[in-house]
């Protein structure tokens, strides 16, 4: 995966890449047991164009034709819709991102909180809808990246210099 760096109000967001998981193909000759490989996952980079539009930064997967780090066939959730970078005024914690990110309404919300060097990171998920992703870095406002999905212990945000 290659650095993305994406701007923000108080500096940027470095990530090492996106990802997305994938079924690897199974072997029998490697694994011995065709069931066990057909449930095992593998994250694959997701490559994603980024575009500044609407006064925010965009991120929007390539179309499936085009990911050359894994089999079309074999993605798990594949979601090809564009994701707006977005920090949220007034959201510093985990139930006002909730609030946000539901318009209020969070009932069958599931949230999961983990902790990282450069802070938290809330993943969200309800019904019919996938993992979405909060981040709250230390020193800077919480920022919005949505389906996306990255190595989290490896982010890093800059500050305006």
């Amino acid at each position: 995966m290659s650095e993305i760096r994406i701007p923000l109000r108080e500096g940027t967001l470095i990530c090492p890449g996106f990802r997305i998981q994938a079924q690897p193909e199974p072997s029998l000759a490697i694994d011995g047991d065709l069931l066990w490989a057909l449930e095992q996952s593998q994250w694959c980079p997701l490559l994603v164009s980024l575009q500044e539009r609407d006064g925010g930064q965009w991120v929007t997967p390539l179309p499936l034709a085009q990911q050359a780090g894994f089999d079309p066939h074999r993605v798990i959730g594949w979601r090809d819709e564009p994701v707006r970078i977005e920090q949220p005024d007034g959201v510093e914690d985990a139930e006002a991102a909730i609030h946000w990110w539901r318009g209020g309404s969070v009932e069958d919300v599931r949230g999961r909180v983990s902790h990282h060097s450069w802070g938290r990171l809330l993943r969200l998920e309800g019904p019919g809808i996938g993992p979405e992703h909060i981040l709250f870095p230390r020193g800077h406002g919480c920022v919005y990246v949505g389906h996306l999905d990255t190595d989290w212990r490896q982010l890093r945000f800059e500050p305006i210099s």
